[in-house]
């Protein structure tokens, strides 16, 4: 699974991407990186709870972030 979260001007989107399904959203201009960082990572983990596997490798850059969201 990997996730990523980006901030171009005012454009901020999320991406989560595992095997051939992809989850990609724009947030709202004012939103952070880190935010959508937090989005991607969250439904990361949504659909690995609805997922029929057992093991998983999550790939984030923003470390902070992983362990802010896995904390909640």
């Amino acid at each position: 699974m990997y996730t990523d979260g980006s901030k171009d001007k005012n454009k901020v989107a999320a991406a989560a991407v595992m095997k051939k399904n992809l989850f990609s959203a724009r947030h709202p201009d004012e939103a952070t990186i880190f935010s959508a960082e937090a989005k991607a990572i969250e439904h990361a983990f949504e659909h690995i709870m609805m997922s029929k596997y057992t093991h998983f490798t999550s790939f984030s850059d923003l470390l902070s972030c992983f362990l802010f969201t896995i904390s909640r």
